[in-house]
């Protein structure tokens, strides 16, 4: 399994484990606040401040979430960079080997007397480097 995907799944699994927590925390808090013997005024009052403290504390996990899929964008976005800097070397260097070797391909059959032979030889069309040197180029 890539980095990637195991990114992707901790993500996930982080996910599902904080909502288990807030809905496991909501249950806990409910049943304590309805079991437990106390007047009407009280027992608004502990609802109101769990209340407040179950939604602090979901936005401080919402922006810890944004904060971390953030850095994992970031993170992809720069491992994706150095990839393609990597492939634009290869490529480059990939493109100068073949015209190296096109090159010297050129200059052997240059400097070899067997094409001097078969371009002059008046059964065969002309070869393109005799209709170079005809041309002028």
């Amino acid at each position: 399994m890539n980095n990637q995907t195991a990114n992707t799944l901790d993500t996930k699994d982080k996910a599902k484990f904080t909502k288990g927590v807030l809905v496991g925390g909501l249950v806990g808090a409910a049943t304590a606040l309805l079991l437990t013997p106390k007047s009407g005024k009280e027992m608004r009052r502990n609802l109101s401040n769990q209340t407040l403290n179950l939604k602090e504390k979901t936005l401080q996990m919402k922006d810890e979430a944004k904060l971390q899929t953030r850095l994992g964008t970031m993170a992809g976005k720069e491992k994706a960079s150095n990839m393609m800097g990597s492939v634009k070397d290869k490529t480059s260097q990939v493109a100068s080997q073949a015209k190296e070797k096109m090159n010297a391909m050129r200059n052997k059959n240059e400097d070899s007397p067997s094409s001097a032979k078969v371009q002059n030889d008046p059964g065969l069309p002309p070869s393109p480097e005799a209709t170079k040197q005809t041309l002028g180029e």
